[in-house]
């Protein structure tokens, strides 16, 4: 069965096809991380876990899709199968899917339907290595055949799809070229206008990367073999060069026109929901706009729905925060904090390298994103302090901590002598955060004093700017 109208061709584009430009206007999606993991807390799979434990008890698969078309998003990617191998779909080549969960409604179609009644576009994410059900019972051939006919469900049953982003790709054992082909061909033949990407980690998306192919984790050879065919290039948490993405890219001597997707978190450090995952800051993410979509790339904004099936409210407020700020860019200044040199009272074991008082300030932006400054355990007060190199004028600032620890804080300025004087005093920061204002000052230095709090406090982000109208 076909899917579709005109049929680009089965080779990977040499042309920007219509299909192609259609996919660019998009600009940003909503990626949807929800599946077992989200139920046992590890992205990975590597804990146990029956089908019944997929378990949510308010599944809302519209408010989902009603929040992408409210945040301006023109596309969605759901994984579908994860690293657990856990299908969100009653496919009939496997007993572990929602149809022996715990809630046995297809997500699948809940998600299409919610799709297309928003003119959202469906995408579907699907874990082709890694699979911690099937690939230990099987040989990779068996295996292939397997997602293959997996992949035949989600193409022939559900309508017609954009995007279907293959993750860990190289897992296909010793002839993972050979499968990746095969892989590419087949879902050509079912719906020649769904565009294939095939997740190729922390790059830019200016080539397409080789890697050792490896088959359940395991290395199968030695050889490097490249992650293709495919139709869309990606970086994972990495946008594009300052020159911008060019999507005319040469492989194997062939010039192709393969335009660019970074896909990244709302959450600090996860992918799917946890409880101890924080929300970024508005302003970050809207960086990351900047650096991906104003650079040529598509946006795949990620948020994990929780253990009742809704989007947290807290990363829904976030994500219409951020579509503002898009919409008005006037309203969006750089921390004046950002490159500049910090220093703290006290760091978390003395390792400077991975809790020091730089990760509070770096924006959290790129692979390495979801740094903080920590400090030891015991610790109930501390201080951060930043030198700007000159005086600036100041007079706002977002601070977001992980642990919700802190009961009160000031922010500091240096006095007329050798002191410190206050000029703004806060209680709680949280997760989410705080953005204050104060009566514009000028320093060459800020304090971030934080003098009260139930553990050890430990800060993701703290970012001043100039205040309106300032610079």
């Amino acid at each position: 069965m076909v899917v579709g109208g005109d049929v680009d061709s089965v080779e990977v584009a040499r042309g920007p096809t219509e299909t192609l430009k259609a996919w660019e206007r998009l600009k940003l999606g909503l990626f949807i991380h929800f599946g077992l993991s989200t139920f046992t807390g590890n992205e990975f799979g590597r804990i146990e876990a029956p089908s019944t434990a997929y378990a949510p008890t308010g599944l809302d698969v519209d408010q989902w899709i009603e929040t992408a078309q409210a945040a301006g998003m023109h596309y969605a990617v759901l994984t579908v199968k994860h690293h657990y191998g856990h299908a969100l779909w009653p496919s009939r080549h496997s007993d572990y899917t929602v149809a022996t969960s715990s809630d046995t409604r297809d997500v699948v179609r809940l998600f299409v339907d919610a799709c297309r009644k928003r003119r959202v576009r469906p995408g579907f994410y699907y874990s082709l290595g890694w699979d911690r059900r099937h690939m230990p019972s099987m040989k990779p051939e068996e295996y292939l055949e397997f997602a293959l006919n997996q992949v035949t469900e989600l193409l022939t049953e559900y309508g017609p799809i954009t995007e279907l982003w293959f993750d860990i790709p190289w897992d296909c054992g010793p002839d993972t070229r050979g499968a990746l082909e095969r892989l590419y061909r087949h879902c050509k033949s079912l719906q020649p206008r769904c565009l294939v990407l095939l997740n190729q980690g922390f790059v830019d998306g200016s080539q397409v990367a080789s890697t050792k192919p490896t088959y359940a984790g395991v290395v199968a050879s030695e050889e490097l073999v490249p992650i293709w065919p495919k139709d869309l290039n990606n970086g994972e948490r990495v946008w594009p060069r300052e020159a911008g993405h060019d999507p005319w890219i040469t492989f194997e001597g062939v010039r192709r026109y393969i335009p660019n997707e970074v896909c990244d978190s709302l959450g600090q450090r996860r992918w799917f929901w946890g409880a101890e995952d924080d929300v970024r800051p508005a302003r970050q993410l809207v960086e990351l706009y900047r650096r991906s979509v104003l650079r040529g790339s598509n946006l795949l904004l990620n948020i994990g729905p929780d253990q009742n099936g809704r989007l947290p409210d807290e990363m829904v407020a976030r994500l219409l925060e951020v579509s503002r700020l898009i919409k008005h860019p006037h309203q969006v200044r750089d921390s004046l904090l950002w490159g500049c040199k910090a220093t703290a009272s006290n760091v978390y074991g003395g390792d400077v390298a991975s809790w020091g008082p730089q990760h509070a300030i770096d924006m959290d932006i790129g692979a390495e994103g979801g740094t903080r400054w920590a400090t030891d355990d015991e610790v109930r007060s501390a201080w951060l302090e930043v030198n700007l190199g000159k005086p600036r004028l100041m007079g706002q600032a977002t601070i977001s901590e992980h642990l919700d620890s802190v009961r009160a804080w000031e922010l500091q300025v240096p006095d007329a002598r050798t002191g410190w004087r206050t000029i703004y005093r806060g209680r709680r920061i949280g997760g989410p955060g705080v953005d204050v204002r104060f009566d514009p000052v000028q320093s060459d230095r800020i304090r971030l004093s934080i003098t009260q709090a139930t553990l050890g406090p430990t800060i993701w982000d703290f970012a001043v700017y100039a205040p309106k109208g300032g610079r």
